[in-house]
């Protein structure tokens, strides 16, 4: 169990007698098209580098929700969605970053530190605590800014996660994005949703639903996964709204599904007994939407604290646009101490 020094546990019952889940916030202010995807219902800004929030994660979820593992708990890459709409909410209202911004993630690291806060039924309450360990201006405008956000539910902390992320307004964002294509790219919404690839059963990869599976044509030999991506442009949460690009957490997702498939390629496994404890993320290019991305997974050796390491490249054209590191831990064994 994670335990809270008493400056942190008063910081913590204060902001949760403060903030409400009574309603969500604007879409506008998280970047989300329907209000069924919006998470955050509240947040304030507490001094110049302190903010904190309140979310809500759904009891179900057509996407969060569809997992096989056992114990059940809330999905982790839901709680890193309510941070995503956290730190989305802390550029305009924390930093003053206007509307016609855009924010492009660097490094992205999520760590459930104590699972066990998230395997309650129905919806869950979270207190997401906020604080910028580093911000840069240019021209008196945020530029870059890491963040660091402890998650809390049911008065305790069950994860740490950290975001850097630069902010550019939208004229210097149309130059990045040309700057490795010729053509303008295109958005998601017009282009279509099945590539034609054979994609693994869907419990091989932890889910019920196949809409939910998105890697095809995988291939599991001496210890690697080399698969395609398969790009659901009209996933209703993965694609929410049009997008230029492979947004991160669709790439976080395909890792923790490659992870899953080499985890149940040994002997007596199946994904029911893992869950997602950690992953770490670096983005070193946009992922374009019109080429193929392969996704290739190796095992890691396996530290002393245990779990199942794995590291994963995303390659498009030759070039390496993400790289990831994920940690699966057995639900059977990792309790509330378990550490990553």
């Amino acid at each position: 169990m994670s335990v809270l020094s008493p400056a942190r546990s008063a910081q913590a019952t204060e902001a949760a007698q403060t903030l409400s889940t009574q309603r969500t916030l604007s879409r506008r202010l998280v970047h989300r098209s329907a209000v069924s995807e919006v998470f955050l219902t509240d947040f304030q800004s507490v001094d110049e580098n302190t903010f904190r929030a309140a979310a809500q994660l759904p009891a179900r979820h057509f996407y969060y929700g569809d997992h096989t593992g056992r114990p059940a708990m809330h999905d982790p890459l839901a709680v890193f969605e309510s941070v995503r709409q956290m730190l989305l909410c802390a550029m305009h209202l924390q930093h003053d970053a206007g509307h016609d911004t855009k924010s492009i993630t660097a490094t992205a690291s999520l760590e459930i530190t104590d699972p066990e806060p998230l395997r309650v039924a129905g919806a869950l309450d979270l207190l997401l605590l906020g604080s910028v360990e580093l911000a840069k201006k240019y021209q008196d405008t945020i530029a870059r800014v890491v963040h660091q956000v402890r998650v809390m539910a049911g008065g305790r902390q069950a994860g740490v996660i950290t975001v850097d992320t630069a902010q550019r307004p939208d004229a210097v964002y149309e130059k990045l994005r040309m700057s490795h294509r010729a053509t303008p790219p295109p958005l998601s919404d017009t282009l279509p949703a099945d590539t034609g690839g054979v994609a693994p059963a869907p419990w091989r990869v932890g889910r019920e639903q196949a809409e939910n599976v998105i890697l095809e044509d995988t291939d599991v030999t001496d210890g690697a996964v080399h698969a395609r991506l398969r790009v659901p442009t009209a996933h209703p949460s993965m694609f929410e709204h049009a997008q230029d690009h492979v947004p991160g957490p669709v790439m976080m997702e395909a890792a923790r599904q490659a992870a899953l498939l080499l985890a149940t390629d040994a002997p007596d496994t199946t994904p029911a007994g893992f869950h997602l404890r950690y992953v770490d993320a670096e983005y070193l290019r946009f992922a374009e939407l019109d080429s193929a991305i392969t996704v290739v997974t190796r095992r890691l050796p396996d530290p002393v604290d245990g779990g199942r390491w794995t590291e994963t490249a995303f390659v498009q054209q030759d070039e390496t646009v993400a790289r990831m590191r994920v940690r699966l831990a057995e639900a059977r064994t990792a309790g509330a101490g378990d550490a990553v």
